[in-house]
């Protein structure tokens, strides 16, 4: 079933690689780019909604009945009537992404007609409508379809770094931590480790997510302040383990690292040069890793060749920049073990 995704308009090539990689892991067919922020794939309705409640930049999924060049020329599919079989009454949302600006509402009444010209059993329902339509309008395309889950608005709000019980200094947000993991994994059963777990953004996402994860921090008040977070979110299958990202305590146990290297912080790991340290978390890494083992790590763009030439056991797959403030862009890469 050709199902569209509405990407975040806040990083839209980061959120469009989330979501092609979650296509290809879940089990649904390669997600192709359709628009600057649509993407379309063939997966059906329960991993349609499993992906937008899984990702941290896809806003809704919807089967796609309809397109135009703009919302009075939407094209409806042969298969509008099968698609809400049993049905008898809908309604009409409107977003408009990359700078529209329409009458929303008059679009509503516009598109609900033409529909209904297809349908003509069903009647418009406003208020508690069997089924929802969603009309994707961009500067240069009107995506239709039959909405199939969208991410709640607030869905992040909660965990926001300023809202956990125990915070730090730069501590990451959970929209990239979430992007990070899912990066990361290689199934949905993968063991994801984050060694520089700080008060543990990662490893809450990750635990939230089903997967059994493990944060490695150096000081004692920072690993009883990632558990108290944890424990906070209700995270069952996270662990927290005091320890030094130098020398893991474990051996081929993990399939996933995600992770953001404490880098230009007043506290580094033992006071080292940043290069250093990803060199010696490399070097040791390595071998707490399974064979098809991927890393999703965020370091300063600057940084970016010393973590290549620290790595060489890894092939880069892809990397991100994202604009933090004048002084520091990070960049996210994503490599895999060779």
């Amino acid at each position: 079933m050709a199902v569209f995704f509405l990407l975040s308009g806040e990083k839209p090539t980061l959120s469009y690689s989330e979501l092609r990689h979650l296509v290809k892991v879940l089990g649904g067919v390669d997600a192709e780019r359709v628009d600057e922020r649509v993407a379309s794939a063939e997966v059906d309705n329960r991993l349609a909604a499993e992906i937008v409640h899984r990702s941290a930049y896809t806003k809704l999924a919807a089967v796609w009945l309809g397109m135009g060049r703009d919302y009075e020329e939407v094209v409806f599919s042969d298969n509008l009537a099968e698609a809400v079989e049993g049905r008898r009454s809908f309604d009409v949302s409107v977003y408009e992404v990359g700078g529209v600006d329409v009458n929303s509402v008059d679009v509503e009444k516009k598109l609900a007609a033409a529909i209904k010209m297809h349908i003509p059993w069903m009647r418009v329902n406003l208020t508690t409508p069997d089924a929802r339509f969603a009309a994707v309008i961009t500067p240069s395309n009107c995506f239709t379809g039959l909405l199939i889950s969208e991410k709640p608005k607030h869905f992040f709000s909660e965990r926001k770094a300023g809202n956990r019980p125990f915070r730090v200094p730069s501590a990451m947000q959970p929209k990239l931590a979430r992007c990070l993991v899912n990066l990361a994994i290689n199934s949905r059963g993968s063991r994801v480790l984050d060694p520089f777990a700080g008060s543990g953004a990662l490893i809450i996402e990750a635990g939230l997510l089903g997967h059994v994860c493990l944060g490695v921090e150096v000081k004692t008040w920072v690993c009883n302040g990632m558990w108290r977070n944890m424990q906070f979110y209700g995270v069952g299958l996270g662990h927290v383990v005091q320890g030094d990202a130098r020398h893991l305590p474990f051996r081929r146990f993990f399939d996933a690292v995600a992770t953001d290297p404490p880098y230009g912080r007043s506290a580094t790991l033992g006071g080292m040069p940043f290069k250093n340290l990803l060199k010696a978390f490399a070097e040791d890494v390595v071998n707490v890793l399974t064979d098809d083992a991927r890393l999703a790590v965020t370091v300063p763009h600057t940084a970016y060749p010393d973590l290549v030439d620290a790595f060489t056991g890894f092939r880069v797959l892809e990397h991100h920049d994202l604009y933090v403030h004048r002084s520091l862009t990070r960049r996210v890469v994503v490599m895999k073990r060779e």
